[in-house]
């Protein structure tokens, strides 16, 4: 069924193409020219394409929207998504601040070319992006950014900044796992162990099949003291993950308590 759906998008993905390149050269030999522009509908065909990482028909498409000059900031930031799933971070950057051109408050390629500078240890530079990306009124979805700048100034020892951002996240949505996740260890390392808790539960709330969140419950449960339910945890953590890399601490964990 797959290869069916795939096979389905070559050739509408393929169509569409062959007729933005006829539009575009109709457009060139107009005495007024009109707009090229990419329809929604091949767009999103793109993106399946990519969610179903087919990469090679998704840059085929992306070469030809080039080609054809009616990329817009969209197509650049698949192109950089497609470039980070290929570990070219560099081309990611070009295609980030391309996309930038056609729109400067574009606020998922900041955030993104911001992860991108504090994988690089380009701190300085990515929280100038981060922060881009939070103030940016327009931007649908800032708790993202502000997750990133938690990480970041996390990383530089600075744990009230990261616990403020951190919680500007989930008070702009209260479901958003990822702050609630990395606030739980950040509430463990400075000894909040009721606080860790808290936000671990609630994690657990929000994804009850994560190993990561079952390891970490087991950690505040022996941080407060409460070796049973500590022990309960590690195992679930094991169950769920018997052979990664959450299972093999919460393995290490057991045996301590031993």
């Amino acid at each position: 069924m797959q290869v069916n759906l795939i096979d389905t998008l070559k050739t509408g993905i393929v169509t569409t193409i062959l007729f933005c390149l006829i539009f575009s050269l109709s457009c060139n030999h107009t005495p007024t020219p009109e707009k090229c522009e990419l329809s929604n509908e091949f767009y999103q065909n793109l993106l399946i394409a990519f969610t179903a990482r087919d990469y090679c028909l998704v840059k085929n498409g992306l070469q030809k929207i080039e080609e054809a000059g009616i990329e817009n900031k969209r197509t650049c930031y698949l192109k950089a998504m497609v470039a980070l799933n290929e570990q070219k971070p560099e081309e990611a950057i070009t295609a980030l601040k391309k996309a930038l051109v056609f729109d400067p408050d574009y606020g998922d390629a900041r955030n993104t070319l911001g992860s991108i500078y504090m994988q690089q240890k380009h701190l300085t530079a990515a929280e100038t992006e981060f922060l881009s990306a939070a103030n940016n009124a327009l931007y649908q979805t800032p708790e993202k950014a502000y997750h990133n700048l938690g990480k970041l100034y996390q990383l530089q020892n600075k744990h009230g900044e990261a616990q403020h951002c951190y919680s500007k996240a989930v008070a702009l949505n209260q479901d958003y796992f990822p702050s609630h996740y990395e606030l739980s260890q950040l509430y463990l390392k400075i000894n909040k162990f009721e606080d860790a808790f808290q936000e671990i539960e609630r994690s657990r709330t929000l994804s009850p099949e994560h190993p990561g969140v079952w390891l970490y419950l087991g950690k505040i449960e022996k941080a407060r003291k409460n070796q049973e339910q500590a022990r309960q945890a590690f195992k679930q953590t094991i169950k769920l993950q018997p052979l990664g890399f959450f299972g093999k601490q919460a393995n290490q964990e057991l045996n301590l308590l031993k």
